[in-house]
């Protein structure tokens, strides 16, 4: 079976002249290391998108206000950039509030991003894809996030910082979303796909593809979800997955550091599934919860070399909570 192309490298850069850094930064398959991050700092631009499940009872703003990786770093709320009115959390924003609320973050494209967040592998993935589904290339995931930056001993920013800057970019996104309602009148758009529509999946794609099957769909959730087996966390969801998908929890695909597994062990990761990762197979649909952990699955795909991975924003409490949309529980079919 041919495989589909991979990296050149593992697609963690090792630091370099700092003539070509961006040249390396800008080569790599969506993650770079701490020590990459740490020689090259004054080139990047660090942005937490620490985002935390609620019954953790923690606050990624909060957390951000004590401190952060640099004294530069923004903060980037991937729960509040969204569409408010949407059916599931954190679903896309329009493209113009994206961009309203990334202006006033004072982030441009030219820049070299890097998204961690303080789990080591969480929420920084959907900042990923969110900034991938509105165009902006120029990002990369600090693999094992600030828990292994702190680990490798590197200093952080401890001086106090206030909220102003964050609840600026959170008003700027829902101030546009406002301008987009009233522009609309009665015929309000849901499902914002980005600007790269092929990267968005809503529900209507998943429910034609029960018939079309024209792609494949990973479901990132635990198993004992994935099969039914357990209560859905959130009320009136419930329990199974989309007819026809594959189960590779996120957890899979990640070592005891929260750092991304080896290309290898994570395509055997994924083929063991029953995914085609093969040149010509079908695209790939992540799922998950709410599109946080979908996210994962789809930059481990994107390591594995596999292109234009897409995700289901609403994931499995849009689907689930809807009692028209067919379900199955047990195994893969």
């Amino acid at each position: 079976m041919e495989a589909r192309r991979t990296s050149s490298d593992d697609g963690r850069a090792s630091a370099g002249d700092d003539d070509d850094f961006v040249e390396t930064f800008r080569s790599n398959r969506a993650l770079i290391s701490c020590a990459f991050a740490r020689e090259h700092a004054d080139g990047l631009t660090f942005v937490d998108a620490s985002w935390h499940m609620p019954d953790a009872k923690r606050s990624g703003r909060g957390e951000y206000m004590k401190s952060r990786l640099r004294p530069e770093t923004r903060f980037l709320d991937v729960d509040a950039v969204s569409d408010r009115d949407a059916r599931a959390p954190h679903q896309l924003p329009a493209p113009e509030a994206f961009e309203a609320a990334m202006e006033a973050l004072r982030l441009k494209r030219s820049d070299n991003i890097v998204v961690y967040d303080r789990n080591g592998m969480f929420s920084a993935a959907r900042a990923w894809w969110m900034f991938r589904a509105h165009g902006w290339d120029n990002v990369r995931v600090l693999d094992g996030g600030a828990p292994a930056w702190r680990a490798a001993g590197y200093d952080e920013d401890e001086s106090a910082k206030g909220e102003e800057e964050i609840l600026a970019h959170i008003d700027a996104c829902a101030a546009a979303m406002r301008t987009r309602r009233e522009n609309e009148g009665e015929a309000k758009s849901t499902d914002f796909k980005g600007t790269r529509e092929e990267l968005v999946k809503n529900k209507a794609d998943v429910l034609k593809n029960l018939d079309d099957r024209s792609f494949q769909v990973v479901d990132a959730r635990g198993a004992a979800r994935f099969r039914g087996e357990t209560k859905e966390p959130r009320e009136g969801v419930r329990s199974g997955h989309i007819p026809g998908s594959r189960n590779v929890f996120f957890g899979e695909l990640l070592d005891d550091e929260k750092k991304f597994k080896s290309i290898d062990e994570m395509r055997r990761t994924f083929e063991a599934s029953g995914l085609d990762l093969s040149a010509g197979a079908r695209p790939i649909v992540a799922s998950c919860g709410t599109g946080v952990t979908a996210c994962i699955v789809a930059l481990g795909l994107h390591r594995c070399g596999v292109e234009n991975v897409a995700v289901y924003d609403g994931s499995w409490t849009e689907y689930g909570i809807d009692p028209e949309c067919p379900l199955a529980t047990g195994h893969p079919e």
